[in-house]
């Protein structure tokens, strides 16, 4: 080795240090106590793009930086797999899905369920979208105070329910959502290592998180079962993926389609439910920026937009993506090398932490001016243009991408729009509003709205 490498291997980016000592006593903390997000703006401001934090004898190389983040995920993409502490905190529920499995196997995989997700076919379910979000809001009514989180997410799980399996399967909605919140607490956890005294001693979370995993394969499994008993193509997702063939002609087994449904059903209504939530929460504290949206809709003459509307609606899909700027759904990715690797004049060893935080990269006044000021002018073609590449990453980039990055932009918009259309929303009496980090980005304790008729 020779004397610059030496001092490359030796060296640390700057970051927060913590003894074991300190790392010890976070443990007689709730897990709530830690805000994950300020901590992530208040570290870049202090530190930088590129960061390190120890934490006992553990590293956490946290990147924020685009130039970095296009290395990691576009260019030497090859080198670098899904981080270990996500394949600890998600491969319970996720099994070896598109989100978490590697290699040579990914790859088949995501060629073989690639094809569900042609625009052709998402197109298609934008009926699917419009009669669920007409349906919820249809039982609103007027001056009622509503959780938008909770409805949102119901929603959403309607969506992809029918877009998964066609129609909606007989089970209690409620009870799904209940379960996915088990599976992501215990996921977070882990992730955040904010196990409290309490955890340690009783294991509640992850007992809970045990439990829902094995309750919703359970469900997913049954549901497999019987289509695979009458083997009917419905042209939904569960039956594109029973019918993909790899090139050797071998479908899929009965495991990796329970995996991938489990990931398509996770994915496909938390990271959506969320975006949309924060949407509406945003144009309620802009009333100028919501009356343009309303204005925008107007061209609809009061119909539901469909997915061949959506190229009318520009302004609107400049609002989800400066929502989904603040409030990026998944807040970021994690990788780490499969072998020793320089990043940024440093040597990043082998199976390193390493944490891309969209999150703080969003909120970087140097990639975005005031990116506490909720501003759609921001993704104006022209302005657009000027954002550097890969400091916007709401899907992630190269070829980890979201594969259903497009279902979520149109059903976002969808949903927003039929909103708009007939209800006005406000905050109720009371109601704070605080992003938490619960493996997506949420609002902590729901979103209490109240509803108006337009």
């Amino acid at each position: 080795m020779t004397a610059t490498s030496s001092s490359i291997a030796n060296r640390l980016p700057p970051g927060a240090r913590f003894s074991s000592i300190q790392l010890a006593l976070t443990r007689f903390l709730p897990a709530s106590a830690f805000d994950t997000l300020k901590f992530a703006l208040e570290h870049q401001t202090q530190y930088g793009r590129f960061t390190c934090i120890v934490a006992g004898g553990t590293r956490t190389y946290v990147v924020s930086d685009p130039e970095l983040a296009r290395e990691i995920l576009v260019e030497k993409a090859g080198k670098f797999h899904k981080a270990q502490m996500l394949r600890d905190a998600t491969g319970i529920f996720l099994g070896n899905g598109l989100l978490t499995s590697e290699g040579e196997f990914w790859k088949r995989q995501r060629k073989l369920a690639q094809p569900a997700f042609h625009s052709q076919r998402i197109e298609a379910y934008g009926d699917v979208m419009i009669e669920e979000i007409v349906k919820l809001i249809s039982s609103w009514r007027d001056g009622e105070t509503r959780d938008i989180a909770a409805d949102m997410m119901q929603v959403t799980l309607y969506v992809v329910c029918r877009t998964l399996f066609t129609s909606t399967p007989n089970f209690d909605f409620d009870h799904i959502g209940r379960l996915m919140r088990d599976l992501l607490e215990g996921a977070q956890m882990v992730i955040s290592q904010s196990e409290s005294w309490l955890e340690r001693v009783t294991y509640q979370t992850r007992r809970r998180q045990a439990e829902a995993t094995r309750q919703l394969q359970t469900i997913i499994e049954d549901i497999i079962a019987e289509r695979k008993a009458n083997p009917i193509d419905n042209g939904d997702l569960l039956s594109m993926l029973m019918a993909a063939r790899d090139d050797e002609g071998q479908p899929m087994s009965d495991m990796q389609l329970r995996d991938e449904v489990i990931t398509l059903f996770l994915a496909g209504h938390e990271t959506t439910a969320n975006a949309v939530v924060w949407t509406l929460y945003l144009l309620s504290q802009h009333p100028n920026i919501e009356a343009k949206v309303i204005d925008e809709l107007s061209a609809l003459n009061g119909q539901p937009p469909a997915v061949r509307d959506l190229q009318m609606l520009p302004y609107l899909e400049q609002v989800v993506k400066e929502s989904m700027r603040m409030y990026p759904p998944a807040g970021g990715a994690t990788r780490e090398p499969i072998e020793d690797i320089e990043l940024g004049g440093y040597l990043v060893p082998k199976g390193s932490n390493l944490a891309i935080s969209s999150y703080a990269m969003h909120h970087n006044p140097d990639l975005f001016p005031e990116p506490e000021r909720f501003d759609p002018e921001r993704f104006a073609p022209a302005r657009e243009a000027q954002i550097p590449r890969y400091a916007y990453l709401p899907f992630g980039a190269g070829p980890r991408v979201c594969i259903g990055n497009m279902f979520a932009m149109i059903e976002s918009r969808i949903l927003v729009a039929c909103v708009l259309q007939r209800w006005k929303l406000s905050l109720a009496a009371g109601q704070k509003v605080k992003a938490e980090q619960l493996f997506t980005i949420r609002p902590q304790g729901g979103l209490r709205m109240i509803v108006s008729a337009r």
